[in-house]
């Protein structure tokens, strides 16, 4: 860990040291627990952990809303911006939304020269580069873009998933229904065996398909769509229950009165 040693360090290895001495004197978990003012599992967890470094993992490594940051920051550090202010609003707008307490502490940490250039990060975990995958380009913040862009120069399978994708996702929202068949043979010449059962179910009932993506009509419930349209014919149905034969809710349902 950088800088200087934080008080729950040396509270964790000042345990670590006394349970460890009543320990080897004989003491039972239980006394230990009780000499110590310690939960019982805490004190068993020291006991049995044979390095206290093994302990301090989590202290020392646990991660911050700053760690994907960091690179970004020790980069503009080095190129001689060493404003706090400017650097903190510059992460904001890439959505950062952690404490300034965390910034000051890291920017601190590079001004003594005691924190050393950042690890790249992490590839996201699955539902987040999905997440990435399935929101609208446009709608990405910046830092979510650097992200999508590090996981698509990571595995070329998935930047090919990713541009095949955007494409259904456009023919799907400018109703362009006539392009499916293309777009499915792309998929079909591509090497991705994981994404070619999906354009093969479209092909089952495939001029439902094109009709659905290229007619404007949609299932949300939303006035003249389909949702509104069901319920508009079970009020008329309802209205006329009893008094009206088919053909008069047939007339009713085609003049939308």
């Amino acid at each position: 860990m950088n800088g200087q040693p934080r008080r729950i360090v040396g509270r964790i290895r000042e345990r670590y040291r006394r349970v460890h001495e009543l320990f080897a004197q004989g003491c039972s978990l239980r006394g230990i627990s009780r000499d110590l003012d310690l939960d019982y599992y805490a004190v068993r967890r020291y006991a049995h952990t044979a390095d206290g470094d093994e302990l301090l993992v989590k202290v020392t490594q646990r991660r911050t809303l700053l760690d994907d940051y960091k690179p970004y920051l020790y980069e503009r550090f080095a190129q001689d911006c060493r404003n706090p202010s400017p650097l903190f609003r510059e992460i904001r707008d890439q959505g950062f939304r952690g404490d300034r307490t965390v910034f000051n502490r890291y920017i601190h940490l590079l001004k003594q020269g005691i924190e050393t250039a950042p690890p790249p990060p992490a590839l996201p975990k699955p539902r987040r580069a999905l997440r990435w995958v399935m929101t609208h380009p446009e709608r990405l913040r910046p830092h979510e873009i650097l992200g999508l862009k590090a996981v698509r120069a990571a595995c070329r399978e998935l930047d090919s998933v990713v541009e095949h994708v955007r494409a259904f996702a456009v023919i799907m929202h400018e109703h362009r229904g006539h392009d499916l068949l293309e777009w499915v043979e792309q998929v079909h010449n591509s090497d991705l065996p994981s994404l070619q059962q999906f354009p093969r179910g479209l092909l089952h009932d495939q001029d439902a398909v094109i009709a659905a993506l290229t007619s404007t009509w949609s299932s949300g419930q939303v006035e003249g769509q389909v949702e509104g349209q069901v319920t508009r014919v079970k009020l008329i149905k309802r209205a006329g229950y009893g008094t009206a034969k088919l053909d008069l809710l047939r007339t009713r349902i085609l003049l939308r009165t």
